[in-house]
């Protein structure tokens, strides 16, 4: 279904002129917590790279959502919703790895 989308959108990349950086881990060390929402069934960004991300930030924090699709917030579940906004509104960090069900 996605693959002649992808593979036209991802073309440029391929006669892109300029060699790609070397990828550096980033630790964002001293900073306040850092939110990271991963998706059980994400067909573009896989979970496994979520929990990488959350365990790489020295600060980061997984909310973990059983679900499907490229993003979580605003996409049906009131629990992802309410843990997102209670971290951007009221800076208040859910606890590491704490589970957000399909259906809520």
């Amino acid at each position: 279904m996605f693959g002649p989308y992808i593979m036209w959108g991802t073309l440029a990349c391929a006669y892109w002129p300029i060699e790609p950086a070397p990828k550096e881990k980033i630790d964002a060390q001293g900073a306040a917590p850092i939110l990271v929402v991963g998706t059980k069934r994400d067909p573009a960004t896989p979970y496994e790279w979520a929990e990488a991300l959350a365990d790489q930030l020295s600060s980061g924090v997984l909310v973990d959502f059983d679900g499907d699709g490229h993003t979580a917030y605003r996409s049906g579940s009131s629990c992802v919703d309410r843990l997102v906004d209670d971290y951007l509104i009221n800076l208040t960090v859910p606890e590491d790895g704490v589970r957000c069900p399909k259906i809520d």
